[in-house]
């Protein structure tokens, strides 16, 4: 077979490729704090019987990387007063019933009926203690505010949890926690899981775990949401231009099955 036809193939895989991506940033434009994929991919060169010379022809195209697009996406003000948006850099922790960790941006917590803080999906908000100084490192621990206990709890843009202690006489407001806010090194072993979450794909916790706006963390707004960071516009663009690309791949295909059927056909 022409190798010119298996450049078109590869360029049928790549395009189809970049559309699945450029489909599931368009299907989570309004996604809670979704960061968009960006695929790349890389030239195919068979090496020839004497090594690389310089003069290689290429074979087509595999696909290179997927990396997210880490931008801060758009802050918007909502009505849930627990609600919780990281301007900047990092993620909150999160864990299930198992107990295992997961982080995620998307800050749209409340209080359960036994008080405890959770996400959309019901997963345990993790903060540390409130303390003045701060504890350095904090240590993770569940949000929970006993609602027996506990009335009008409020948080503040320090990420601070405040409630009334109805048992303290006069009742007294008091700091209980505060968020937590974790980053790595490197984003590269972020990898996306369902419900917004991420997971590390490499052993142990984020390098770096600390209260909002400081050990380089980014801040919080409470009452806030961070909103998709895709801009439908350059997906868009982006959409059309995979769509050429996938007409030209098989163009190419088309025409090197008319040049071998010439081909068998000069043989009969």
């Amino acid at each position: 077979m022409l190798s010119s036809m298996y450049s078109g193939v590869s360029g049928l895989t790549a395009s189809t490729q970049r559309m699945a991506v450029i489909g599931d940033n368009i299907a989570n434009v309004n996604t809670t704090a979704y960061k968009g994929s960006e695929l790349s991919f890389e030239s195919l060169i068979n090496q020839s019987v004497g090594g690389y010379t310089g003069m290689e022809v290429g074979n087509g195209v595999i696909l290179g990387d997927l990396s997210y697009d880490w931008n801060q996406g758009t802050i918007q003000r909502t009505s849930n007063p627990y609600d919780m948006a990281i301007t900047g850099s990092g993620f909150f922790m999160v864990k299930d019933a198992a107990g295992d960790t997961f982080y995620t941006r998307d800050g749209e917590f409340s209080f359960d009926a036994s008080g405890n803080l959770t996400t959309a999906s019901g997963m345990a908000v993790q903060g540390c203690v409130y303390a003045d100084p701060p504890v350095v490192p904090p240590v993770p621990v569940p949000i929970v505010i006993d609602p027996a206990q506990y009335q009008s709890v409020t948080v503040d843009d320090k990420g601070v949890y405040w409630a009334t202690d109805s048992t303290a006489t006069p009742p007294v407001k008091t700091a209980l926690f505060q968020a937590l806010v974790c980053d790595t090194t490197d984003k590269s072993v972020m990898a996306k899981m369902n419900n917004n979450l991420y997971t590390k794909t490499t052993a142990g916790d984020m390098e770096i775990i600390g209260i909002p706006n400081a050990s380089g963390l980014g801040a919080v707004e409470a009452g806030s949401i961070e909103m998709s960071n895709v801009d439908i516009a350059k997906e868009f663009v982006n959409m059309i231009t995979a769509q050429r690309a996938f007409s030209a791949s098989s163009k190419v295909i088309t025409t090197s099955d008319e040049i071998l059927q010439e081909l068998v056909n000069i043989k009969r």
